[in-house]
């Protein structure tokens, strides 16, 4: 996309959100909630237990479990998998990343839960070093002590499985919001970032020739890359890198790079030098220019590695493709 509206609010559409978090509680017995890069709750908590809504009416606790959901939050992005975890106060939780593009958004987190002492404990991280004991805030121990045998007992690998369902529930709406990308926005994103190198697109053409234009561009308009591989078409005398068409695309290089090479199945700069290979063929059949002039004008600085991208591309040189395809 040209621009994300990065901001995991939108992005989950928080009312929509709700209602589906409401329902994962029900049939799962877990609570959920969603909260931000800082643990901070951007959702009401669905399905909450007692013990943690009493625990976060103290603030020394409230503060640990706002650490304890940003930490676990930002562990489950490094990992890109859900990440399964005892908080501070000794219950099992699961934080699911949020990421649009390769940006942390936040988390949504579910869990709430014990598991049996009988049951394979291997997969569960400590994430904190100590388990804050009971009674230390203003809340009586006895009542909090009451309220933890209660919370409820779920086996580890029935976990699991909530986490990957909630994991793919998650990846479809980030997706969905990733290739909602119209093609208004590809063009204003092209007009932006070519003023900002001070050049501007083609003038407006017909419909016709329009249509011509857009149906030579192999990506879908709703590609996230569809910006830089525009670009690409109407540039191709520019010396063009991949971190100004990631930038573009509001992408970070190395997400734009692996995106890149998914849709049109080779790198960008062989891409981009593919098609630039592509123009000099016609200067080469329809003009008199030195092979060193096309070198220049297509921003290569030596023409000797034209020649040889030439050759890696079509199997022969320049002079003789042209010997054998000049008008």
């Amino acid at each position: 996309m040209a621009k994300y509206d990065c901001d995991i609010r939108t992005v989950l559409d928080i009312p929509l959100w709700e209602k589906v978090q409401d329902q994962i509680a029900a049939l799962t017995g877990t609570s959920v909630i969603c909260v931000d890069v800082k643990g901070v709750p951007v959702t009401k908590s669905s399905g909450q237990t007692e013990f943690c809504r009493l625990v976060r009416q103290d603030p020394v606790y409230l503060n640990r479990c706002y650490r304890c959901d940003a930490l676990a939050g930002l562990e489950a992005m490094r990992l890109e998998q859900p990440y399964i975890y005892l908080c501070h106060c000794g219950i099992v939780d699961v934080a699911i990343p949020v990421i649009l593009g390769d940006r942390y958004l936040g988390a949504v987190l579910f869990g709430q839960v014990r598991i049996p002492d009988n049951d394979d404990q291997g997969g569960i991280a400590r994430l904190v070093s100590d388990i804050s004991p009971i009674g230390e805030g203003d809340i009586s121990s006895e009542k909090l002590a009451e309220l933890y045998e209660k919370i409820p007992y779920m086996d580890y690998s029935q976990i699991v499985k909530i986490a990957e369902l909630i994991r793919t529930l998650v990846h479809y709406v980030v997706e969905r919001v990733m290739n909602n990308y119209t093609e208004e926005q590809a063009r204003h994103a092209l007009l932006s970032f070519s003023d900002k190198r001070g050049k501007t697109l083609p003038p407006d053409q017909d419909e016709e020739t329009k249509d011509e234009f857009e149906e030579d561009i192999p990506v879908s308009k709703s590609s996230a890359i569809y910006p830089a591989v525009a670009f690409v078409k109407n540039h191709l005398n520019d010396s063009i890198t991949m971190k100004e068409m990631a930038a573009l695309c509001h992408l970070s290089p190395s997400y734009f790079s692996r995106l890149f090479g998914r849709e049109l199945g080779e790198n960008f700069v062989s891409y981009v030098n593919r098609q630039k290979i592509q123009l000099a063929k016609g200067i080469l059949r329809e003009t008199n220019k030195s092979v060193s002039q096309i070198a220049s004008e297509l921003s290569y600085q030596d023409s000797s590695h034209f020649i040889n991208l030439f050759k890696r591309f079509e199997g022969i040189t320049p002079q003789v493709y042209r010997q054998y395809n000049c008008k």
